[in-house]
């Protein structure tokens, strides 16, 4: 692999000023958006269950003999 020396980047006047007023409109469009308010209940897990289409397996208790 050759080894060459670090390219060096040049900043203009004009790209400084267009990145801080990309900044500042980002800034803003930060500011403005509020995220949804959702109703963030606690579900009971029938309720998952139902959604994903999950049939938990039935559980069979072992008979017991009380002799």
């Amino acid at each position: 692999m050759l080894r060459r020396p670090p390219t060096s980047i040049e900043l203009k006047l004009d790209d400084i000023s267009e990145y801080e007023e990309m900044k500042q409109n980002k800034e803003k469009q930060q500011k403005s958006f509020s995220p949804p308010v959702w109703s963030v209940a606690p579900k009971t897990n029938k309720e998952i269950y139902a959604r994903i289409g999950y049939v938990p397996p039935e559980h069979v208790q072992p008979h017991t003999n009380l002799m």
